[in-house]
């Protein structure tokens, strides 16, 4: 048995609980959480407590039967939370960060050109550099890093994040983030948003993946269905670390 499969056994025999107690209790963190892999079946305790890796999930749902800090029972299974912030600063922000522009305070209108190729009214990369787009502000062109991440538009019927990133949004997106991350986000604004390619064009959404299956979940005040794709048929391209939006809606000109 390692150390970490001891602590779990004798965090369990100090509270008096059983194997039973533990399926009863994380069963009912996983209904919560509307995700099997909080559950933590007879066998899978069994494991752990022997010493095997486990999820992430699993050490939620013992942290939480447990009542201590997620943060110091992960340090059991040697992962340190601390080294994360400090490997992480400087990166990404932690939460997508939508910036307005009001255009009473800019003497140019926001307006993006296309060719006829791109449908304005549908989520779409934006090709080429940003100052051939269009009518941009200077200030924001400057601001922008094509060579660091990719900038797409979302259309202007494209309602599925709600007021996180609103129709006739510019968004940043990071390509070295495309990869679905899972931990456990405070807010809304908080839980990574990606932009992903499939069949149909492109969709902004949540992501949760299974073993098959990518899930790109919209936001509730859409009221669109959660997407569901075949690991094969899905690309990430990214995660969307910087949003702007107008005051108005955008003009959008086809060349």
């Amino acid at each position: 048995m390692t150390e970490s499969g001891q602590l779990i056994r004798q965090l369990r025999e100090d509270r008096f609980l059983k194997t039973s107690d533990i399926e009863r209790q994380s069963r009912s963190i996983a209904d919560s959480k509307g995700n099997e892999q909080y559950y933590i079946a007879h066998a899978t305790l069994a494991d752990i407590e022997a010493g095997a890796d486990t999820a992430i999930y699993k050490i939620f749902s013992l942290a939480v039967i447990f009542k201590i800090p997620l943060t110091q029972l992960l340090l059991a299974f040697g992962i340190d939370a601390r080294e994360t912030e400090q490997l992480t600063e400087g990166a990404a922000p932690k939460e997508t960060a939508l910036e307005p522009i009001d255009l009473t305070e800019i003497d140019v209108s926001f307006r993006l050109n296309f060719d006829n190729r791109i449908n304005p009214r549908e989520t779409n990369l934006l090709p080429g550099k940003p100052e051939e787009w269009g009518m941009a502000p200077t200030a924001l062109v400057k601001r922008l890093q094509p060579r660091r991440f990719t900038y797409a538009l979302v259309g202007l019927d494209d309602d599925s994040m709600g007021d996180i990133i609103p129709p006739g949004s510019l968004i940043e997106v990071d390509r070295e983030q495309n990869e679905v991350q899972s931990f456990f986000w405070r807010t809304l604004r908080q839980r990574p948003i990606y932009l992903v390619w499939h069949d149909d064009g492109y969709t902004c959404g949540w992501c949760d993946q299974g073993r098959n299956e990518l899930l790109v979940v919209p936001h509730p005040v859409s009221r669109r269905s959660i997407l569901r794709l075949k690991l094969r048929e899905a690309t990430i391209i990214g995660r969307i670390v910087h949003a702007w939006c107008s005051f108005q809606t955008p003009s959008i000109a086809a060349c």
